[in-house]
């Protein structure tokens, strides 16, 4: 998942520092909590699975700065081009109206080579000696007058692209920064994955199920932060399966009277039928945050978007900007490669997942192919309804 969100570069440099801390008190205690019953050691499985939560969601908001930062350099760069094409052309106008301006002012001064021609010239006749008039003050007057027009034009346009250019090097530096904050968060992660990971090799079965009991209970009080941490935390410790389970159960024990109607169509136009095709054809690509790679990795709105472009649609690259700007479609009336929309399943009360309507597989009408989250690849997957809150249709 992505979306886009204001941020303070600070506060990251700073979460490297807290979640070393955190891990290294975490691994202290993996080799007791392998020797405890799963009662006594699900205090530690939560708070495990509580902490990684957390190093997520940090890196997806360094993910989304990055993100938008790489998008902001792209468009400065092509203003910039667009510019400097501009100032190209302007300089061969200007070396057309200067070449024009020579000849003119040779003609003028050969017909002017002196005094006594001139004289000469204009007593002889009247008629060549007013258009050798209109000549000097309107050709030359003219020619002048474009050639300082021109030149100020070329100024005033490189003083544009040295603007361009300024803003378009700060924005490249805080990408660079913000990747290197991204790397050191997902590192800081994968260390606290790994320790979850040695503290759970014996119970595996029980930490999941304890994952899809604790969804569920979030479900029933409507705790929507807890319902991501557990699918996050399942996902961890068993891959897309056990998130899988935990999201079942979180349909399961979701009041129905807030539940949305849902239902679609296996038949579908030829674009949505070839986006959902590109899709498939990146089934076990790993889910990577601010991914857009073909057959190395891809976030959820990365992956549609891909998908519909290989369709032959250009949509927006993030989740927010998607909703945003496609048109939105009723629930009732889905069909293969229509995009479902997903608010606040983290808490950042913004449009934060997007997944892509299949209309069949092995959920039949209710199969969906997306990029879950960190620790899963892209697979097939049932419709869930927990936050969705519409579809649109590119």
């Amino acid at each position: 998942m992505i979306h886009e969100r204001s941020r303070t570069p600070a506060r990251f440099v700073a979460i490297g520092a807290t979640i070393a801390a955190t891990v290294v008190g975490a691994t202290t205690h993996a080799g007791p909590a392998l020797a405890q019953s799963i009662t006594q050691t699900r205090q530690e499985i939560a708070n495990l699975s509580a902490q990684l939560a957390h190093q997520e969601k940090q890196s997806e908001i360094t993910a989304n700065a990055y993100d938008t930062d790489k998008a902001r350099v792209a468009t400065l760069a092509a203003s910039e081009l667009t510019l400097q094409h501009h100032a190209v052309t302007i300089r061969a106008h200007i070396a057309k109206t200067t070449k024009a301006l020579v000849k003119a002012s040779v003609i003028s001064y050969v017909t002017g080579a002196s005094a006594a021609q001139t004289e000469a010239l204009f007593t002889q006749n009247a008629n060549q000696a007013a258009a050798n008039q209109v000549y000097s003050n309107v050709v030359l007057g003219d020619l002048n007058s474009l050639r300082d027009s021109l030149n100020e034009e070329r100024h005033n346009l490189f003083v544009t692209i040295q603007r361009v250019d300024s803003a378009r090097r700060q924005a490249t530096s805080a990408t660079n920064e913000m990747q290197a904050l991204l790397s050191q968060n997902i590192t800081s992660a994968n260390s606290t994955r790994s320790t979850l990971a040695a503290v759970t090799v014996k119970l595996k079965g029980q930490i999941i199920a304890f994952e899809v009991a604790a969804g569920a209970a979030a479900a029933r009080s409507g705790n929507l932060q807890a319902e991501s941490s557990a699918v996050a935390a399942a996902a961890a410790v068993g891959g897309q399966p056990a998130a899988n389970q935990v999201t079942q159960a979180i349909q399961a024990a979701t009041p129905p009277a807030v539940t949305p109607s849902v239902s679609g169509s296996a038949a579908g136009s030829a674009a949505g039928l070839a986006a959902v095709h590109w899709a498939e054809t990146q089934i076990g690509v790993p889910y990577v945050w601010g991914g857009e790679t073909p057959g190395l990795g891809f976030d959820c709105s990365g992956l549609v978007q891909w998908a519909w472009a290989k369709a032959g649609y250009s949509i927006p690259r993030t989740t927010e900007t998607q909703w945003a700007a496609l048109p939105h479609i009723p629930l009732s009336q889905l069909r293969p490669g229509d995009l479902l929309y997903y608010y606040n399943l983290d808490g950042d009360n913004l449009v934060d997942h997007v997944t892509m309507y299949t209309g069949s597989g092995p959920w039949g009408l209710q199969t969906t192919i997306a990029a879950a989250r960190t620790g899963t690849n892209i697979s097939l997957a049932p419709l869930f309804t927990f936050g969705l809150i519409g579809a649109a249709r590119p």
